[in-house]
């Protein structure tokens, strides 16, 4: 197994993408870096409820537009994978993540999608409300 570590330039370039998507009022629930089994690069799962509300094509322009402005080349568009905040990955990384800091995901599986590691960010109260609903 080949397994690719997380740079803390990808960490810091997807928090400062996070920071840009909060600042334009785009809802993140939850967001994970994640090395698929069996892919050699990490992919940034974005849980948003903008997905439901406006669509998944306007929600990633969104998430488009900012990325282009954040001009960071340790995330890009290819690397974001946008998801509902209801979907498996989504709850299983906010019933596995915490509220103050950055969590080191070492299981095999998050929801239904196996995986090598992921990295979980720091969650919001509101991310922790929504999974116990």
């Amino acid at each position: 197994m080949d397994n690719t570590p997380l740079v803390d330039q990808q960490k810091d370039a997807g928090a400062q993408l996070l920071e840009r998507l909060r600042s334009v009022d785009f809802d993140v629930t939850v967001a994970v870096w994640i090395l698929i089994t069996n892919e050699r690069q990490w992919r940034l799962y974005i849980a948003s409820a903008e997905v439901t509300r406006i669509g998944l094509a306007a929600a990633f322009r969104v998430v488009n537009i900012e990325i282009g402005k954040l001009n960071n080349p340790w995330v890009q568009n290819s690397d974001v994978r946008l998801i509902g905040g209801s979907e498996s990955v989504a709850v299983a990384a906010v019933r596995n993540g915490s509220e103050r800091f950055a969590t080191n995901f070492g299981g095999r599986t998050l929801g239904d999608v196996i995986i090598d590691d992921a990295y979980i960010y720091p969650l919001s109260g509101a991310s922790i409300h929504e999974a116990s609903c």
